[in-house]
């Protein structure tokens, strides 16, 4: 960058520049570089450069920043699966949470009570949900992409507008994340409210405050997030007490490369008992389709 007639102004600006660490105070140099380079004819090249590294670090740098906000917007998917809460505010979404997992939320009256991204673990007998409840701005970008990278979304009501605001909202965001809507505070909607709703196939009518039917939205749950539990078993040994989590339709291979990376390769033999098998020990191979809660005995060579 050196050029004639440079002033000390300019040569402290570049001396900055090059011994700067972050992105921020190269801009910072940059800009006062150009501010104080030489204006005549045989530097207009050099202070072309300048303004062209200008604009490129600039756009580096914010494309940085965009990146950064994104993670921090984001909810980090931890357990087998990720599920979340949509609704609007005083809907019951931190009720919810809290029945359904051990978080304790902050559950009020006043509305907006939910500012950030609120996080429990379900637990649904072996497979662990992490189950999120999403802030009440629901037409908000980083929220709609929250939802859209969850496996399942509880679309959570109390009445019939409700569900037409929010289903809007989502197909606006063009989300087409599988998802189930959830009618609460049953105990106190009125009957007028939930005849309006009759016409709405598959409504899971809860309420979170009581626990009223949360069993059936567990159930609807497990069979929404398409998992199941298999258990492992040594020869002459008990079944493990913790199942491995594997996907609906999984294969005998597939559970051998979840418990060891191609450890189907020393595959010999397998034995199983449970819903896939058709009798209690049956030898079965690699291909063998898995069902929910079978054991299987692995033989390698």
């Amino acid at each position: 960058m050196s050029s004639t007639n440079q002033s000390f102004e300019y040569k402290r600006a570049e001396s900055h520049f090059l011994m700067a660490s972050t992105k921020e105070e190269k801009l910072a140099a940059l800009e006062e570089m150009i501010k104080t380079a030489p204006k005549h004819k045989s530097s207009e090249k050099m202070l072309a450069n300048l303004k062209t590294r200008y604009t490129k670090l600039k756009k580096e740098s914010e494309k940085e920043k965009a990146r950064k906000k994104g993670r921090s917007a984001g909810v980090r998917k931890e357990g087998d699966a990720q599920v979340t809460i949509f609704g609007f505010t005083k809907s019951g979404k931190s009720q919810l949470l809290a029945a359904l997992t051990d978080a304790k939320a902050k559950i009020s009256e006043i509305p907006f009570t939910t500012l950030a991204p609120e996080i429990g673990a379900l637990n649904l007998d072996g497979i662990t949900v992490q189950l999120v409840e999403l802030p009440s701005r629901v037409e908000d970008k980083e929220i709609l992409g929250i939802a859209r990278s969850s496996d399942l979304i509880i679309v959570l009501i109390t009445s019939l507008n409700e569900l037409i605001k929010l289903a809007d909202a989502l197909k606006k965001g063009n989300i087409t994340t599988k998802r189930i809507f959830v009618l609460n505070k049953i105990d106190s909607i009125s009957t007028e409210e939930i005849d309006r709703l009759k016409a709405v196939s598959n409504l899971i009518k809860i309420s979170a405050k009581s626990g009223m039917r949360l069993d059936e939205l567990k159930q609807k749950i497990f069979e929404q997030i398409n998992l199941i539990r298999i258990y492992t078993k040594e020869p002459g040994k008990k079944p493990s007490e913790r199942p491995m989590i594997v996907k609906k339709n999984a294969i005998v291979k597939d559970l051998a490369e979840k418990i060891r990376h191609r450890l189907y390769e020393r595959f010999l033999k397998a034995k199983i008992w449970g819903k896939s098998a058709k009798f209690p020990s049956q030898t079965v191979g690699l291909e063998h389709r898995l069902e929910d809660r079978d054991i299987v005995e692995l033989y390698l060579k």
